[in-house]
């Protein structure tokens, strides 16, 4: 059994909380991976979602049942895969605090079981924190952009006319912030590049947490190509599977960046990898990634890689089933 918690606190009272989480379509649409929510009834409904660890993606239909709608401080839920021998448990818990706000508290058990138990299982382990932190942090964003919606107008407005009239001002005076845009632009470059390049050591070595730091909350990865790898992973699952590479790679990919040209919002890195995998094969990839950046992290990540060779060195490794050995390399 994996089992995983996540709290955090949100910018609103418990009611208005309340009223956005009752709504189960809601919660699905914020879980990763997510595609589609069907309401059956008031209690039950059918999720499809999209998981993966390196770079196996699968397209699932989990039942939900919310066996306890005790508002607006409790919901306590269960699930089960459709098509696979796995099941599990959840809770929500909402407490009011002193100054208005809400501290919710989210925790979540996954149990596999039957042959492909351990797969399952090893699958979970470094992906469910990441689902949890995921889901609560985009929880927060949606109920607090929700309730100051109203408010966020004036301000704007209040922002675009001070811009206006700065502009006015250095026109009429004659100044010329040319070299301070210059600079501003320079050292935006600089430091979106280095983000980059903290992310790719951070493949390099299997260092999930600091991977994790270069991410913007909604970052997803597009695999290009037509390879069994190929496809779209949402920011949980980019965390997790370079979680998964100390398994699969016990090595490390050992990256080695040939050329970094950043331009505007995005930062181009060429590389190869020179890797072993965990029954000594030799992996040694060439890649191409185009990042995209906002507010200084990473929000997309266009991948280039020869498919053939992660297709004959790696899938046959992930695609093993029956034994923790199919994860572990």
């Amino acid at each position: 059994m994996i089992e995983a918690e996540h709290s955090i606190v949100i910018d609103s009272d418990i009611n208005q909380v309340w009223d956005y989480v009752q709504d189960i379509r809601k919660w699905a649409m914020l879980f990763p991976g997510c595609k589609d929510c069907d309401v059956i009834d008031e209690n039950n409904s059918k999720w499809l979602i999209k998981v993966g660890a390196g770079g196996l993606i699968k397209t699932i239909n989990v039942l939900v049942n919310v066996s306890e709608w005790q508002g607006p401080e409790r919901v306590n839920f269960n699930f089960k895969l459709e098509s696979e021998p796995v099941e599990g448990s959840g809770s929500y818990r909402a407490t009011s605090q002193a100054d208005g706000n809400t501290a919710i508290q989210l925790q979540i058990k996954v149990t596999g079981s039957g042959q492909m138990a351990p797969m399952w299982e090893a699958m979970s382990k470094p992906l469910l924190p990441q689902m949890a932190k995921t889901f609560s942090s985009k929880l927060k964003i949606e109920i607090e952009q929700s309730a100051t919606v109203q408010a966020k107008g004036k301000p704007a407005l209040f922002e675009q006319f001070s811009r206006y009239l700065r502009g006015i001002w250095l026109a009429l005076s004659g100044a010329d912030n040319t070299n301070t845009e210059q600079t501003s632009l320079a050292r935006a470059l600089k430091e979106n590049k280095a983000t980059v390049l903290k992310f790719i050591h951070a493949m390099s070595c299997s260092d999930a947490s600091s991977a994790d730091e270069c991410l913007a909350p909604n970052a997803f990865t597009v695999a290009k190509g037509y390879g069994k790898f190929s496809g779209v992973r949402q920011r949980d699952v980019m965390v997790g599977t370079i979680s998964a590479f100390k398994q699969l790679l016990p090595t490390g990919l050992n990256l080695d960046v040939k050329s970094a040209t950043a331009e505007a919002d995005r930062v181009v890195v060429e590389f190869e990898g020179n890797a072993k995998t965990a029954d000594g094969s030799s992996y040694h990839n060439q890649y191409c990634m185009v990042f995209t950046l906002s507010g200084g992290k990473i929000s997309q990540v266009n991948e280039y890689f020869c498919n053939i060779h992660a297709d004959e060195v790696l899938w046959p490794l992930i695609n093993r089933e029956g034994t923790t050995e199919s994860i572990q390399t």
